[in-house]
């Protein structure tokens, strides 16, 4: 039997439709009844129009030589994406695709190699590789002179486009009805959601191709009450949770040791975004989330170029994949670049944040103010079992695969707390670092996460869902003050403050704010009003 070029390309969407949704679908089932009329109606209008739109790109695209290839590659990668949209909850929207793009970019092979699995390898095979063998060695029809074939094309699309607005019009009031309530389901569609992603992504950097660079704080100065010298230390967490931090009321202790330090935790902090793309260049921008881009910051000077504006030394050291553009113009040190298998603290490539200890001491041989900047590997998923020494395995069974959806709900939480018990000893010695240094001067620890994480709850894993539909796993986050005596004396009225706002609503939009006032940086870009310690 041979199949014209058209009917083949039909047969392919009706397979991925059928196959590669299976998310969308149980989503709808959830929803639906799928019992009635009206909600098999509606799911066979879906059906139809994820069939219809896929058909109509590779109508399109697929033409001549390239149809087979074309069916392929589009096989290929809707197998991968549907894979973690079934299994862990992934979407790919706008965000994602920029987190991959970054991936990409860094050249940060360690975290790609996190991702591939065996339920990968078998779930590409079983619904990509041999579907796209099935492909290759189907015999086609000829399809004749290029406008005989394009007519057939055409003639296809219009029979597609006559058929699903035939199933609209029959379910027309339900369906405008239901899309309009449930606009989350169009990010299910595999893989059209995420082709769409992709051409926004690449209108964005587009778009901040054309920005002209605009040079912040140019007024900066600092204007401090006191001679003391001020060392900072910014701690940018990595995929922490605010609800399993015990300072926080969590059940666990997992902050034995920073329970025991004078410590605030401001315990309704919310990040700017749920991928550390995004969020990262929020923490630093002057933007507010309601008016932030990625491509947006990236043309403008962060609160680091207008901290070293202002006489600040600032260096950011990176234990995790890159800064995403933030340290560009201050001093940097990316430890993932260069490991050391002979370093005490080297594990499975990289290093656990201790090792960044070892850098603290010459930041700040200088007679400046000194800010560091700490980018840490933290909580990174989905391998938590490799995230903290084993000394810090408290608690037991935990998930020791790459695959937490392969384990028991409890085993990835333990996994998980484990490496929430390590941050808590690394931020601990960071703290007894900066007692360490003269009396003369203020110390500070300011921590944040940079987005929370979903263990499982509701079958969604890791992170970066859609701001608007992610669950507060994903973007309730920690935001921790230390603040030592000597800051204190100086700053009487810094702790009542602080402890003031323990319970307001805060966010990543506070931190460019703070560090300007425990910096004593004057400027028309700070808000006192954003200030924690104001």
């Amino acid at each position: 039997m041979r199949f014209s070029p058209p009917t083949l390309i039909v047969l392919v969407a009706v397979f991925i439709a059928a196959t590669h949704n299976q998310a969308l679908f149980k989503l709808l089932s959830e929803r639906l009844d799928a019992l009635s009329w009206q909600g098999f109606g509606y799911a066979a209008f879906v059906g139809m129009l994820v069939t219809t739109l896929l058909s109509w790109l590779l109508l399109v695209v697929a033409q001549h030589f390239w149809l087979k290839p074309t069916l392929m590659l589009v096989l290929l990668v809707s197998a991968v994406l549907s894979y973690f949209t079934q299994s862990l909850g992934v979407l790919f929207d706008v965000d994602m695709i920029r987190n991959m793009a970054e991936t990409v970019r860094d050249n940060n092979r360690a975290e790609a190699q996190e991702l591939i699995s065996w339920p990968l390898i078998s779930h590409v095979l079983l619904w990509g590789v041999m579907p796209g063998i099935v492909v290759v060695l189907f015999p086609l029809a000829s399809s004749g002179s290029w406008w005989r074939g394009g007519l057939r094309r055409l003639a296809y699309a219009v029979v597609l486009f006559a058929v699903t607005a035939a199933l609209l019009l029959v379910n027309y009031k339900y369906a405008t009805y239901f899309s309009r309530e449930n606009r989350d389901v169009r990010n299910y569609v595999t893989p059209l959601f995420a082709f769409n992603s992709v051409y926004k992504y690449i209108n964005s950097l587009r778009a901040q191709d054309k920005m002209q660079f605009v040079e912040l704080g140019t007024d900066a100065k600092q204007h401090k009450t006191t001679p003391a010298r001020t060392i900072g230390i910014m701690v940018v967490g990595e995929t922490a949770r605010a609800d399993h931090f015990s300072l926080n009321g969590y059940g666990r202790d997992t902050n034995p040791l920073l329970a025991k330090e004078k410590i605030t935790s401001f315990k309704q902090a919310n990040a700017c975004g749920t991928s550390t793309a995004f969020s990262v260049p929020c923490m630093f921008s002057f933007l507010g989330r309601e008016n932030y881009s990625p491509e947006k910051a990236g043309a403008e000077s962060n609160v680091l170029d207008v901290l070293q504006r202002a006489g600040v030394k600032v260096l950011w050291l990176d234990n995790n994949s890159s800064c995403k553009g933030v340290c560009e113009r201050v001093e940097n040190i990316n430890l993932r670049g260069t490991p050391d298998e002979k370093h005490e603290f080297y594990s499975d490539g990289g290093y656990y944040d201790e090792a960044m200890l070892d850098y603290l001491a010459d930041a700040v041989k200088s007679s400046q103010d000194v800010l560091i900047v700490l980018h840490t590997l933290g909580s990174h998923g989905p391998t938590y079992h490799k995230r903290f020494p084993a000394a810090f395995a408290q608690f037991k069974p935990y998930c020791q695969q790459d695959t937490p959806q392969a384990c028991g709900d409890q085993e990835v939480i333990n996994a998980y707390d484990n490496t929430l018990l390590y941050t808590d000893y690394v931020l601990e010695r960071f703290i007894t670092w900066l007692k360490q240094q003269t009396a003369q001067d203020d110390t500070f620890l300011l921590y944040a996460s940079d987005h929370g994480e979903s263990l499982g709850e509701n079958g969604v894993y890791l992170h970066g869902l859609p701001y608007f539909i992610a669950p507060a796993a994903q973007t309730h986050i920690p935001m921790l003050l230390w603040l030592s005596d000597g800051y204190l004396q100086h700053s009487p009225t810094a702790w009542s403050t602080a402890q003031g706002k323990v319970d307001q609503p805060l966010s990543h939009d506070n931190l460019s704010h703070t560090l300007l006032g425990m910096f004593g940086v004057q400027t028309t870009l700070y808000q006192s009003q954003l200030d924690l310690l104001r």
